[in-house]
């Protein structure tokens, strides 16, 4: 599978603080790789550095098989979105990124309506920048990053201060550029439950050291369900389900209260077992394991 990014001992220090420890990291063609960490973990700081906004302090790194000098090239097929854009507030979303493909050098006008149509934004020709919604002015950033028509997005916290109507735009145009377009796309947050809906690949930072790198499948095994149950007797449970089940995986709780992880599905039938061999069931749920708090406790947890 091609490679778009790879860092070798990626490093940046500022003022004898290591912001990013020695970081290896590779970003395959086609993912949509979700970069997530409290703020201060160092997402911003690893995209700037990818972006050449802040030089390493140590290491290396490649876009698409290139680096140094060879680079240039390279970062054309990126788009990068790391702070809002600064858009004149008076112009339209047309005027504003005529001015960005003049700078940028993009020979062909007829672009900006295509990149326009792609984010949601062509048929709001009059309306000034400064009138947008949250959610239009994060388009607006995105078709900006689209206009040299990259094979890779960089977007930093592209969902921040959005509303629920603005996040799942995002998300939508985001899945749609991947699937539709094959652009491979690298994207920061700190809201876990919503990149689950969009990301294939989950990788968590802290302290700028990369604490976990997870599948979508890891991912959703973690957060499988679990079955909850009370009882009058746990000790007689933990039998019968062990004669039942010969892999049961279960653990014994204080206050009589059973979690069984595995054959969730059979939820109905532990409850029979249990009641027709005299354990009174006080209490059943199944319960998706709190994934959010997991992952909080991993970025965020005790400071070293």
């Amino acid at each position: 599978m091609d490679t778009i990014i790879q860092t070798y001992q990626l490093k940046k220090t500022f003022k004898e603080e290591d912001i990013i420890k020695p970081l290896d990291f590779s970003l395959r063609k086609g993912e949509i790789c979700a970069l997530i960490g409290k703020n201060g973990a160092g997402k911003s700081t690893f995209f700037k550095m990818l972006a050449g906004q802040l030089m390493p302090t140590g290491g290396d790194i490649h876009l698409f098989g290139k680096s140094g000098k060879e680079m240039i090239h390279s970062k054309k097929r990126m788009g990068f979105m790391i702070e809002t854009p600064e858009f004149f507030p008076d112009f339209t979303a047309t005027q504003n990124l005529e001015y960005f493909r003049i700078q940028r050098g993009v020979i062909e006008k007829k672009r900006i309506y295509e990149v326009l149509q792609i984010v949601g934004l062509a048929n709001q020709k009059k309306k000034r920048f400064k009138d947008y919604s949250m959610g239009m002015k994060q388009r607006l950033g995105i078709a900006l990053c689209l206009l040299g028509s990259p094979d890779c997005l960089v977007l930093d916290e592209p969902i921040n201060g959005l509303d629920a109507e603005g996040i799942i735009e995002i998300r939508n145009l985001l899945l749609r550029l991947n699937q539709e377009k094959q652009i491979t796309i690298l994207v920061s947050s700190h809201i876990l439950t919503e990149l689950q809906l969009l990301a294939t690949r989950f990788v968590f930072i802290k302290n700028g050291v990369i604490v976990d790198d997870l599948s979508k499948e890891n991912l959703n095994d973690k957060s499988k369900k679990q079955v909850q149950l009370k009882v009058d007797d746990a000790a007689k449970a933990s039998r019968l389900l062990e004669q039942a089940y010969a892999d049961i995986q279960y653990k014994v709780l204080p206050n009589h209260i059973i979690t069984i992880q595995n054959h969730v599905e059979k939820g109905g039938e532990i409850n029979r077992l249990l009641v027709d061999n005299g354990v009174l069931v006080m209490e059943f749920r199944m319960e998706a394991l709190n994934l959010e708090e997991y992952f909080l406790g991993l970025v965020e947890g005790n400071e070293k």
